[in-house]
């Protein structure tokens, strides 16, 4: 039976944003309205610092890079990684199906080789026998 894949958490995220400024608008456009008709009835200093909060918040708004963008960009860096190392386990997958490949190329060259060493040195025990048996300079012996 096949499942439905879930929804993109992604898309979930942008949504909620999206919804959460949508009201955030609401509300401050709600807060405008009702407060633009009791300004005219607030004493003189306080229009002022309120403007100059409103002036320091729009300017620090302004400078601060949208969220959205800082997200989007990690998560095409982490995209990114993950492709370098998808790349690396195939390099590494196919390094390791060479060195198999090798190995079993040298187990014959291994297993001869090693014949080689003990037939070599069972020449030489019988060298050395029969250079024993037959001291140098005799006329049995080999002449050295």
């Amino acid at each position: 039976m096949s499942q439905r894949p879930g929804p993109d958490p992604h898309r979930l995220l942008q949504s909620a944003f999206d919804l959460l400024v949508e009201r955030t608008r609401a509300v401050t456009s709600a807060a405008a309205s009702a407060g633009g008709s009791a300004w005219g009835h607030v004493p003189d200093p306080v229009p002022a610092a309120v403007r100059r909060l409103l002036v320091s918040i729009r300017q620090v708004a302004e400078q601060m890079p949208p969220v959205t963008a800082e997200i989007d960009v990690l998560i095409e860096e982490l995209q990114a990684k993950r492709m370098s190392i998808q790349a690396l386990q195939k390099e590494l997958a196919v390094l390791d199906d060479q060195l198999a490949v090798l190995e079993r190329s040298l187990a014959p060259l291994q297993g001869w080789s090693r014949q080689w060493t003990r037939v070599r040195d069972s020449v030489l025990s019988s060298l050395d026998e029969a250079v024993g048996d037959h001291p140098a300079g005799t006329a049995d012996g080999p002449a050295g």
